[in-house]
C-alpha cells in the first residue's frame, strides 16, 4: 500500500512553477512516443504496444510538465491493461485524486468551456473501467485492498455527483465491483465448508465410523456492517442486499425492500428547490433511460432488471425508475417483486408526498405523470386488481402511440377500435376512448382530441361506481351477502 501512496503523491503534486497544472503540451518527444504506441491499440499491432514504457512516459509528463486529462485516460488504460487487484485499485485512486485536485483546471480546456470535453473523456474512462472490472478476480483481493477499493468507488460517485457527471456510468462500475468482490465472500464460504467436511471425515475415520448422511446449509459469509455514519450504513446495507439477491428465491424480494431502505432511510426532508420545484440534482442520463425503455420494449430480461435496480441505488430521487423496474418485473412474471416495488415507493411518497412536485435540473420531474397515476390508481383498486390494471393500460397506450408513429393514425385507431369492441365493462370502454383521444392529440388533431376529452370528462362526472365498474359491486356483494 505504501508504493500505491507514493505513486498517487507523485501524480497529484502540482507542477513546479507559477501554474499548478503546467502548460498544455503539444510537441514533445514523450508525447509523440505515447501517441505512436496508443495508435496500435485495437489494431493488428495491438500485441506490440509497449505498455510499461507508455505508462512511464505518461507518469513523467503528468508529474513534471502538465495536468492533461487526455494523458490521464492513457494512464488509466495502462493501469487497467490485464488488471491485477492492486493496479485496478490504483487506477481508481488516480482518477479520484485527479478529479479532486485538477478537474476544472486541467488541460486541454479549463473552466466552463471545458465542461463538454471533460464529460466526453469521463464517459470514455468509465466505459473502459467498466470493461476492466469484468476481468477482475475478486478472490485475489485481501481485506485491506477490498476495503480501499470500495471506499474509492464511493468517492468516485461523490466526485461525479459534485461535477454533475453521468452517475449511471459510475453506477455500472460500482455494481460490477461489488459483484466481483462478492467472489471473496463466496470463496471464503466454500473454503469453510470444505474444511468442515475434511474435519468431519477425519473424525469419522478416527472413530472407525462411516459418516452418517446429513443435510446442512453452507455458512453465511461474514458481512461487516459499518454503522459509523449514514454513508457507511448505506454501503453496508447495499452489500447485504446484493448478497440476498444472489441467494435467489425469497431473498430477492427481501433484497428489493432492503435496497430501497438503504437508499431512502437517511432522507427525512426535501432537497433544496426553487419556487418552481426545480432542484440542482442531475437526472439519470436520458440516453440510459431510453436504452432501458428500448430493451423493455424488445422484451426485458433479468439482466435489464438488475441494471435498473442498480441505477436506482445511486439516484434516490429517480422515482420513475421504480415504475420502470416494476414494469420489467411484471414482464418477467415476477408479480411479487412488482408488488414489493410498488409498496416501497408508495411508502416513501407517503412519507414525503411533496417529492412528487419536484424536478431535476432541467425541469425533468422526479416522477412522471404516468408513474404518478400508477401510484394513485393503485391506491384505490382492490387487491386482486391492484397495480396490474394501470400497468396494463399504460402498456396499451405505449403500444398505440408506437403504432401511430410507425404505421399512421388509421393503424392505431384500428387497434383501439378492436379493444373497444371487446370491452366488458364501462370502465374499460372509457379507457379505450381516452386512449383514442391521446392518439389524436399526438397526431396534432387537437380539436377532435379536446372534444373527446370534454365528453369523457362530463361522462365521468355523472357516472356512479355502479355505472363505472358493475363487477366491483358484484364482488363486494358476494362478501356481504347473508
Amino acid at each position: 500500500m505504501s508504493s500505491m501512496t507514493t505513486y498517487r503523491e507523485q501524480l497529484v503534486n502540482p507542477i513546479e512553477g507559477d501554474d499548478a497544472v503546467g502548460l498544455r503540451i503539444i510537441d514533445d518527444p514523450l508525447l509523440d512516443f505515447i501517441d505512436s504506441q496508443m495508435m496500435k491499440v485495437g489494431s493488428l499491432s495491438h500485441a506490440d504496444v509497449q505498455w510499461h514504457e507508455v505508462e512511464s512516459c505518461v507518469v513523467n509528463l503528468l508529474s513534471n510538465k502538465t495536468k492533461d486529462i487526455k494523458l490521464l485516460t492513457v494512464l488509466l488504460q495502462c493501469l487497467q491493461h490485464q488488471p491485477t487487484p492492486e493496479r485496478f485499485t490504483l487506477s481508481i485512486a488516480v482518477l479520484v485524486d485527479f478529479m479532486s485536485a485538477y478537474w476544472e483546471t486541467c488541460h486541454p480546456v479549463a473552466g466552463k468551456r471545458g465542461v463538454l470535453p471533460r464529460k466526453k473523456f469521463f464517459n470514455q474512462i468509465c466505459v473502459r473501467t467498466s470493461s476492466a472490472t469484468e476481468k477482475l478476480d475478486g478472490t485475489l483481493f485481501d481485506a485491506e485492498l477490498k476495503t480501499t477499493l470500495e471506499a474509492l468507488v464511493d468517492e468516485l460517485e461523490h466526485q461525479a455527483s459534485h461535477y454533475q457527471l453521468p452517475l449511471d456510468l459510475v453506477d455500472d462500475i460500482a455494481a460490477k465491483v461489488r459483484r466481483q468482490l462478492s467472489q471473496t465472500l463466496n470463496h471464503a464460504a466454500h473454503q469453510t465448508v470444505s474444511q468442515q467436511q475434511m474435519t468431519t471425515s477425519d473424525n469419522h475415520h478416527n472413530n472407525g465410523n462411516s459418516p452418517s448422511p446429513s443435510v446442512s446449509a453452507a455458512p453465511v459469509p461474514k458481512l461487516d456492517i459499518d454503522g459509523s455514519n449514514d454513508r457507511a450504513i448505506r454501503t453496508s446495507l447495499l452489500k447485504v442486499s446484493d448478497f440476498l439477491s444472489d441467494i435467489g428465491g425469497d431473498g430477492i424480494g427481501l433484497s428489493i425492500r432492503l435496497r430501497r431502505f438503504a437508499v431512502w432511510f437517511s432522507i427525512n426532508s426535501l432537497p433544496d428547490a426553487n419556487q418552481h420545484g426545480e432542484t440542482q440534482l442531475m437526472p439519470v442520463s436520458s440516453d440510459r433511460v431510453s436504452e432501458y425503455e428500448d430493451q423493455l420494449a424488445r422484451g426485458g430480461d433479468l439482466a435489464l432488471w438488475r441494471k435498473v435496480e442498480q441505477s436506482l441505488t445511486v439516484s434516490p430521487y429517480w422515482l420513475d425508475g421504480h415504475y420502470l423496474s416494476y414494469r420489467i418485473a411484471k414482464q418477467l412474471g415476477e408479480n411479487e417483486w412488482a408488488n414489493t416495488i410498488y409498496e416501497e415507493l408508495n411508502r416513501f411518497l407517503t412519507r414525503l408526498p411533496q417529492l412528487a412536485t419536484l424536478s431535476f435540473k432541467g425541469k425533468i420531474p422526479f416522477i412522471s405523470e404516468p408513474a404518478l397515476q400508477w401510484i394513485k390508481d393503485s391506491n384505490t383498486l382492490p387487491n386482486n386488481h391492484k397495480v396490474a390494471s394501470v400497468g396494463s393500460w399504460h402498456g396499451k397506450r405505449s403500444e398505440a402511440l408506437e403504432l401511430a408513429q410507425e404505421g399512421g393514425l388509421s393503424v392505431a385507431l384500428a387497434m383501439l377500435n378492436d379493444g373497444l369492441s371487446q370491452s366488458s365493462e364501462p370502465r374499460d370502454a372509457f379507457y379505450w376512448r381516452l386512449l383514442s383521444a391521446d392518439i389524436m392529440k399526438s397526431q396534432h388533431l387537437e380539436a377532435m382530441a379536446t372534444e373527446q376529452y370534454q365528453t369523457l370528462y362530463h361522462q365521468a362526472k355523472e357516472m356512479s361506481v355502479t355505472d363505472w365498474e358493475p363487477s366491483l359491486l358484484e364482488q363486494l356483494e358476494q362478501h356481504i351477502a347473508p
